[in-house]
């Protein structure tokens, strides 16, 4: 049970620390949905979807308030690509190697370009300037950014549970 709780707190230190961070140093394009939809994702392949539903629940409503947004707009998104990728991972018989995290950055990729879509029409801004230059870069930069951060949040979860297993150990204190 504590290790559950400081997991969330953790998640939403993160959270706010994409939005304070990462929405200020690159403001365009924000990088800080590709982060958040990467912790999702990485939470729901390492523990499965119904143990990592409560901290995706809790970074997306977190990084919702902490940006003034929708709240609840970026909590669905996360919950539904970890979903996505949870089912995929599970009906394939996937193993959680380069394949998997190769799949699971292009979901994270294409969930912050559709992400983008879909707060601008919350929103009430024109959409009709997705067809310029900016958002075919933005497209490509997604792709990358969640295909290259996947592996490494990845990686830094699995540290992470090794830490809070330790403290859930009888010989911790």
């Amino acid at each position: 049970m504590k290790t559950s709780f400081l997991r969330i707190i953790l998640v939403a230190l993160v959270a706010l620390f994409g939005v304070s961070f990462l929405n200020v140093s690159f403001p365009v394009p924000s990088l800080f949905p590709v982060l958040l939809f990467a912790i999702a994702v990485s939470l729901s392949l390492s523990e499965g979807f119904v143990r990592a539903l409560p901290p995706i629940i809790t970074i997306g409503l977190v990084a919702d308030i902490a940006s003034l947004g929708k709240v609840g707009l970026l909590a669905a998104f996360c919950a539904g690509l970890a979903y996505t990728v949870s089912f995929f991972s599970r009906r394939f018989a996937v193993e959680h190697g380069i394949m998997m995290h190769v799949f699971a950055g292009i979901v994270v990729g294409f969930g912050a370009v559709v992400f983008l879509i879909v707060s601008a029409w919350f929103y009430g801004t024109s959409v009709s300037g997705m067809a310029d230059p900016f958002f075919r870069s933005y497209i490509q930069t997604a792709l990358v950014a969640g295909v290259v951060t996947v592996p490494i949040v990845s990686v830094l979860m699995r540290r992470l549970n090794g830490w809070l297993s330790y403290f859930e150990s009888p010989h911790a204190f």
